[in-house]
């Protein structure tokens, strides 16, 4: 049985002057596909995203116990060499800028899922250790030569941390911040089990680029908190970390929506304070905008009824882009260069979700990419070994964007 419950205060900073703005109603776990004789039983909850009028910080305003979720996860983006090429340049860059002149300097990884991460910093000589909460990843992981800690991050395991392998050099965690109900008490355990001056390095959805983009489909239940430049700075600053840099990584090589900071302790940093009226009331436009995004997705299906549309991307973008939606029915399927597995479907569209072999057999006239991150490599990937040209392909966030 899923719980689910109102936050009375917020997140970061604890003041119970919340304010709700933006509701997406019945919406689904992005990752809860089923298989056919369990049609209709998936969860589905309304989303609703608040600001508080204290520290400005974003948030979902409900929380769902995810943990036995989270024990059964699987996502891993090994399937995309441009993820790949990412991990591997950010494991570069790390050791070259940070830890050029250090003999096997240690890096935890926090949510670390199979260890690709992992495995880019050991190459460079790092020792390396992750922490991942999926039994089935971590398993992954340990038989790939990663050691993971099957297990959540807090006070016991930080304890643990430390009196087994010792303070850490570093710590990395990519889209795992987004997924923690209380990032305040992960980013004190992460203070705790770092030397003085060790490197932070992590990457969450860019709240700025949401708003961008209206990217409602990143309000999630399995979403928390989002951050932008500012509110980063504060929330590091007010729990031990000085900013070192947005911009380890250039834009070309960051993924899709990445807020990528690299910060290092320092207990002695000023605490850092936003413009709150100035969140706020960018959240207040963002619900107008995403109101009108859904009704662009709505209006160039409804146009092109008469093809055939298969939309590309069982991800959380995907999955809640359709969810959204009231004509999602008028799309044949979805494909996935990686799908969960064979004969599901997506929960509460219930679209049949098949790999993209299925486009070999299936002629589409209209490939609607969610993934746009890595929209060039889809494309080139389709148009090379099927029968589909550039034009077949339409990019969500082509929909989604203010003109």
């Amino acid at each position: 049985m899923i719980k689910i419950e109102k936050i009375k205060d917020c997140r970061i900073c604890g003041s119970s002057d919340l304010l709700k703005i933006i509701s997406l109603p019945n919406m689904p776990f992005t990752d809860e596909f089923v298989k056919k004789d369990k049609l209709g039983t998936e969860f589905l909850s309304e989303v609703e995203i608040g600001v508080c009028k204290a520290c400005g910080s974003t948030q979902n305003l409900n929380n769902t116990d995810m943990d036995d979720y989270y024990q059964d996860y699987t996502y891993t983006v090994q399937s995309s060499n441009f993820a790949m090429k990412f991990m591997s340049t950010l494991a570069k860059k790390i050791k070259t800028n940070y830890f050029e002149k250090y003999d096997k300097p240690k890096i935890l990884e926090i949510g670390s899922g199979s260890g690709e991460q992992l495995e880019e910093f050991k190459k460079r000589g790092f020792d390396v250790v992750g922490i991942e909460p999926s039994q089935k990843l971590s398993e992954y992981a340990n038989d790939n030569g990663i050691k993971t800690i099957t297990d959540f991050f807090d006070e016991n395991s930080r304890e643990n941390i430390v009196n087994n392998l010792g303070l850490m050099d570093s710590v990395v965690t990519s889209y795992t911040f987004d997924h923690i109900p209380k990032i305040n008490d992960v980013l004190k355990n992460i203070n705790f089990i770092m030397n003085d001056g060790g490197v932070l390095i992590i990457e969450v959805h860019d709240l700025d680029l949401i708003t961008d983009r209206n990217e409602y489909c990143l309000f999630e239940h399995e979403h928390y908190t989002y951050l932008n430049r500012e509110t980063m700075c504060q929330f590091l600053s007010n729990n031990g970390f000085e900013l070192i840099t947005y911009d380890l990584l250039d834009e070309s090589e960051k993924r899709a929506n990445s807020l990528l900071a690299v910060a290092k302790k320092n207990n002695n940093i000023s605490k850092y304070h936003v413009d709150v009226n100035f969140q706020v009331n960018k959240i207040a436009n963002l619900n107008l905008n995403i109101l009108k995004s859904i009704e662009r997705i709505e209006s160039f299906i409804e146009k092109n009824k008469s093809k055939k549309i298969v939309a590309y991307g069982a991800g959380g973008r995907g999955i809640m882009t359709l969810s959204a939606i009231s004509n999602y029915d008028k799309i044949s399927f979805i494909v996935d260069k990686n799908p969960k597995d064979k004969n599901i479907y997506a929960p509460k569209t219930n679209l049949p979700v098949y790999h993209i072999d299925k486009l070999t057999k299936f002629k589409a006239d209209i490939i609607l990419v969610f993934s746009f991150g890595y929209f060039n490599e889809i494309v080139n990937e389709l148009t090379s070994k099927m029968e589909y040209n550039e034009s077949n392909f339409v990019s969500l966030l082509s929909l989604i964007k203010n003109d």
